[in-house]
């Protein structure tokens, strides 16, 4: 029997309202221990996805300095670079922090319904290097596949015997 999407999914994923701000979203995937996670609306329909790694993207393109950092690190020390650096990265969040989620998330939505089989969801993992789907019935966000839930899922199958009442 193939696996399911609704064998390995949670149910009632963490979701961000398209109005945050990336500053609440930080730390509700902090607060959540998620990498990412669907954005909705008041209806729960699914508007985008909002990764950790938008959330950084938006600091790169804001904050140019963080990549042109000066003095070379042997003439100042590595300590005192760092500094610099976690200074830079302090202000870059603090200029972006007022941004709302919509603006930066991935509108892009590659989703699957909880009755298609495991398997569609790791094409779509693999060929859009993407961590998490979500999980749609009709146009409302029922849950969330993860890698983690899929290697589970296997992991669980895989350790139940196949033939019940044979030795």
């Amino acid at each position: 029997m193939a696996l399911k999407i609704r064998d390995v999914m949670s149910e009632e994923p963490i979701t961000l309202k398209p109005t945050a701000t990336l500053r609440e979203a930080a730390i509700t995937l902090a607060d959540e221990s998620v990498g990412g996670c669907p954005v909705v609306d008041d209806r729960g329909r699914i508007l985008g996805m909002l990764s950790e790694v938008d959330i950084l993207e938006a600091l790169k393109t804001q904050h140019k300095e963080l990549r042109m950092l000066m003095p070379p690190e042997i003439t100042f020390g590595i300590s005192f670079v760092e500094i610099i650096k976690e200074r830079e990265a302090l202000a870059a969040f603090k200029e972006v922090e007022n941004r709302l989620v919509q603006d930066i998330m991935t509108k892009e939505i590659h989703a699957v319904g909880p009755d298609e089989s495991v398997e569609r969801a790791i094409r779509l993992m693999v060929q859009h290097k993407i961590h998490r789907i979500p999980v749609v019935e009709g146009d409302k966000i029922v849950g969330i596949v993860t890698r983690g839930d899929v290697l589970r899922g296997f992991f669980r199958q895989v350790g139940q015997p196949r033939y019940q009442g044979v030795l």
